[in-house]
């Protein structure tokens, strides 16, 4: 017959390792105790570190979006001037058009002999250009 060793002697070693004695309790409040003045320094400085790099992070942040309403003001600058150059290229075309048909009509009475028609300057697009 096999010999059974009881439970409570087999786990009592285990539970004697896992609770603590009163007196490594108190040597650990001992440490804390001791600790506890270095890790408030430790935590003051870097929540100073962090406080530091959020208001830098904010005037960075400022600034970026200065920049992007300068950009934005510059587009926008950027885009009206195109629009005026488009208008003013429009009116230029319209001008030279007009002028050539006015130089057309004057050709064909030219080549029809109406005289006075073949003797008048050529039509320039400035004449018919419209601000």
């Amino acid at each position: 017959m096999k010999r059974r060793i009881p439970l409570v002697l087999t786990l009592a070693p285990m539970l004697l390792a896992a609770t603590p004695s009163l007196a490594q309790d108190a040597a650990r409040a001992a440490a804390d105790a001791a600790e506890q003045p270095v890790t408030q320094s430790l935590n003051n400085n870097v929540a100073a570190a962090a406080a530091t790099t959020n208001a830098v992070n904010a005037a960075r942040e400022d600034q970026y979006e200065l920049d992007r309403a300068a950009f934005r003001a510059e587009v926008a600058a950027r885009r009206a001037k195109i629009m005026s150059d488009e208008a003013a290229y429009a009116k230029q075309q319209n001008a030279y058009a007009d002028a050539m048909a006015a130089w057309r009509i004057q050709n064909d009475e030219c080549k029809r002999g109406i005289l006075k028609s073949c003797k008048k300057p050529t039509p320039v697009p400035a004449d018919f250009y419209q601000p």
